[in-house]
């Protein structure tokens, strides 16, 4: 199974922001689209960093309100780990579990397409097995002359 596979039944809204962004608009972006994390993404469609919710608690607490007027490229996650959407699944949920992350940005052709996240890719990992698993119960009992 694919990148593409999840992202197509996935069912989140992708939130992204500009780099200059102020923290305090990408806290009420949060808030308005019940969202924890946004990609942060150039004039151009390229990711160049993560923010969620708790660079914006780490942020406060090292600045206070201060932290509040600063722009999120200052305090988001510059380091960001991408999949492809042809990337085999298995692969993105190991980076995830690596990264200690649960949402993985899709980049195609250097841009942003949509994001998976690892509860939603686990679950189709799981309804694919139980399908293959329910293809092979059909097959056997269709053959049940052997046994």
């Amino acid at each position: 199974m694919n990148v593409d596979s999840v992202l197509k039944a996935g069912h989140s809204q992708v939130l992204t922001v500009p780099p200059d962004a102020t923290v305090v608009k990408a806290a009420r972006l949060f808030e308005q689209k019940k969202s924890g994390i946004a990609i942060v993404c150039d004039d151009g469609g390229h990711v160049i960093g993560v923010v969620s919710l708790g660079d914006i608690v780490h942020a406060i607490g090292e600045r206070a309100g201060e932290a509040l007027s600063l722009p999120v490229e200052k305090i988001m996650t510059s380091d960001v780990a991408v999949c492809g959407p042809g990337d085999d699944i298995e692969i993105a949920l190991e980076t995830m579990k690596e990264r200690g992350i649960r949402h993985l940005p899709v980049v195609e052709n250097g841009k942003l397409k949509g994001f998976i996240e690892e509860h939603t890719a686990l679950e189709c990992l799981y309804e694919d097995a139980a399908l293959d698993f329910s293809q092979l119960r059909t097959y056997v009992f269709k053959t049940g002359d052997r046994f």
